[in-house]
């Protein structure tokens, strides 16, 4: 090797000189720029993991915070479809009360209508056995041509009723 170095015109003495220099320049390097180097290598590889970190976090909160609004808005969609669905029973309720109220007062109406007729009917059939009576009376004195007291013509009238009563 030695020849090699003499070939090359370099001097084996001058060679020793730059291999230590350079290992004095590379341990002053290590003492003092190595380890700030590696020191600011580490921070900013440290500061590179915190944010890694802290984005992965936000992520997680990202979607954590999204199934909660899911969930609301799936609560909210259930209590509106409820509260529509006992809108709708409410309103069927009314709808079946109110129908229930009519055919009772139509019921009332027509329960009076009838007692209404039925008091006209007795009235006017009480009013068509007066007449009768009268023309009865009437006939009954043309016929026998003279006056009959209240007690025989009630009693004759009664009579007369009673066949009328019997041929109906």
């Amino acid at each position: 090797m030695k020849d090699l170095f003499t070939a090359l015109g370099a001097q084996g003495e001058v060679i020793l000189l730059l291999v230590i220099n350079f290992i004095i320049l590379f341990l002053i390097l290590k003492k003092f720029l190595f380890g700030r180097v590696l020191e600011h290598l580490d921070n900013r590889r440290k500061e590179i993991q915190d944010t890694f970190s802290k984005i992965e976090e936000d992520k997680k909160q990202i979607a954590r915070l999204s199934e909660e609004y899911q969930n609301k808005l799936q609560s909210i969609e259930r209590e509106g479809y409820q509260k529509i669905q006992d809108a709708i029973k409410e309103g069927l309720s009314a709808k079946a009360q109110i129908i229930s109220e009519s055919h009772l007062q139509t019921d009332n109406i027509l329960r009076k209508a009838r007692e209404e007729l039925e008091l006209e009917k007795k009235k006017a059939m009480k009013e068509l056995r007066n007449e009768i009576i009268s023309l009865s009376i009437s006939a009954a004195e043309k016929v026998i041509s003279k006056q009959l007291d209240g007690e025989t013509n009630s009693k004759i009238v009664s009579e007369f009723l009673q066949e009328v009563d019997k041929v109906k």
